[in-house]
């Protein structure tokens, strides 16, 4: 169990204590490349912080004791601005970003990859007033607290003095600040225990790593977590009747038709079929493509023009046969890394998937990127727009007339592919999920992936996105054979 309580532990307590609890002694894992390229990109941006600031003095890496004498040392010294300054009053330890005299006491500013105008403004005051708590424990006298944050005005080139805003969060960051001192003794002495708190159901539980084998859904097949868009206020109902257990789930808790398949099937065990599928499944008509796309998107723009967190579309892959028992055809496209290729991506996306026929996708992701290449595209809007009309979306299909106990709640393709078609996976693939491709696209891109290990890296890639249009072929076929067995057969259009 380690000795000092870190941002991560108290921003996890302040979610559920309990969840804190359990990672508080939990060995760490070593990231993944996906999470490797996400704090290397977190580095870089720091960087750039800091040469805003040319008095700055870096403290460097290491133990966190050594990390706060040299801090020591510089505010004695007079230094005017620190970087990573680190701060141990036990048991709270945390380094701020950077930190600048300013009237009398100190300017704190944590640098952040989310732009000025985020939806997380929340979770980032929380992270700043951790920051703010702790070096007021250690008697420094903060007067203002800001955010540096991504500017949406930013493009491929641009210095770092057009990359970011300030975003000056003071008074709610020392009131939350004076909030957590509060509680900080209450909640460290709960971390240190040797008994973990009293659990509480709640949505963060959907996120806990112990939640099913050492919290409250231990030894249960399947919990009220399972119940698809379950709102809070239900949940917040359950917990208080102690409910966890999905057979428990009280008659009279008023769900829609999707939540009701999703009880019945877990606590049937049996996979539950709408008699109307057969009639949402008629929308398809043939020839049958499917198709999927893949993205890069990084902190820093890799291309001319473009602007942080840009998403750009890389790939493609098509299926496409006349019949559902048809020969299947695939094709295929990916861009080279070191250019943005979307024109000719977008063209070569009109030419593959002809005039007739249904295309068939998972999630509004595909219409959302062609709209996109129709904004940067205005001369291919019309041939695009064709293209959307054609779309069907086998998500909303899938969510509305089957359930399979499986599916744990989740209608995404990761959960209903292996549920539905037991023989199809992702496991073995080099490349077996959305993050892994993007993180080995901008790493070509980067220029970090060279010689022979480029062309590994594309076939990896083109492996993997073609798995994905794969899946939609096969969950095709299963919701067809599900259709016929409900003795309401999908209409022919194939004769």
């Amino acid at each position: 169990m380690k000795k000092t309580i870190t941002k991560f532990d108290w921003l996890a307590a302040q979610q559920c204590l309990g969840m804190a609890w359990y990672a508080f002694r939990a060995d760490p894992s070593p990231p993944d490349d996906a999470e490797r390229f996400r704090m290397e990109q977190g580095q870089e941006v720091g960087a750039l912080a800091r040469t805003l600031y040319p008095d700055g003095v870096l403290v460097p890496p290491g133990t966190v004791e050594r990390a706060a004498g040299i801090t020591r040392r510089c505010i004695a010294d007079s230094v005017n601005t620190i970087f990573e300054a680190a701060f141990d009053t036990a048991p709270f330890v945390t380094r701020a970003d950077i930190l600048k005299r300013s009237s009398g006491g100190w300017h704190v500013m944590e640098v952040k990859s989310s732009f000025s105008d985020t939806s997380s403004m929340a979770d980032l005051v929380d992270d700043l007033a951790y920051t703010v708590m702790v070096l007021r424990r250690s008697g420094l006298r903060i007067v203002q607290a800001s955010l540096l944050l991504l500017s949406r005005e930013y493009r491929f080139g641009g210095g770092p003095e057009r990359l970011f805003e300030v975003v000056d969060k003071t008074r709610e960051v020392l009131k939350l600040a004076a909030e957590f001192d509060a509680v900080a003794v209450s909640h460290a002495t709960a971390l240190f225990d040797q008994a973990p708190p009293s659990p509480k159901l709640a949505s963060v539980c959907r996120e806990c790593a112990v939640f099913g084998d050492q919290c409250l859904g231990a030894g249960l097949a399947h919990t009220v977590l399972e119940i698809p868009g379950l709102h809070y206020k239900k949940l917040q109902q359950l917990s208080a009747d102690g409910v966890v257990d999905m057979l428990q789930v009280p008659d009279d808790l008023k769900l829609n038709g999707r939540q009701q398949r999703a009880v019945k099937s877990s606590t049937s065990g049996q996979v539950v079929v709408e008699t109307a599928l057969g009639k949402a499944l008629e929308v398809i008509n043939w020839p049958y493509y499917y198709l999927d796309f893949e993205t890069v998107a990084t902190v820093l723009p890799l291309y001319a023009d473009q602007g942080c967190h840009q998403q750009v579309l890389t790939q493609f892959s098509i299926h496409h046969r006349n019949r559902i028992d048809g020969e299947l055809r695939q094709g295929e496209y990916l861009a080279d890394a070191m250019k943005d290729c979307q024109r000719e991506l977008a063209g070569r996306l009109i030419d593959d998937l002809g005039q007739h026929g249904s295309i068939m996708v998972y999630t509004g992701f595909e219409k959302t990127r062609i709209k996109g290449l129709q904004d940067l595209f205005p001369d291919l809007a019309q041939p695009l727009q064709a293209i959307l009309d054609r779309l069907v979306d086998l998500h909303p299909i899938i969510a509305d007339h089957v359930y399979h106990p499986e599916f744990r709640g989740s209608f995404s393709i990761k959960k209903v592919l292996p549920a539905l078609v037991s023989d199809l996976s992702y496991e073995g693939l080099p490349i077996r999920d959305g993050e892994m491709a993007v993180t080995q696209f901008a790493r070509m891109a980067r220029g970090e992936i060279v010689g022979d290990e480029i062309e590994t890296t594309r076939r990896q890639l083109l492996e993997y996105c073609k798995v994905d249009t794969l899946a939609m072929v096969r969950l095709h076929e299963k919701l067809h054979e599900m259709a016929s067995s409900t003795q309401r057969p999908v209409r022919s259009t194939s004769n």
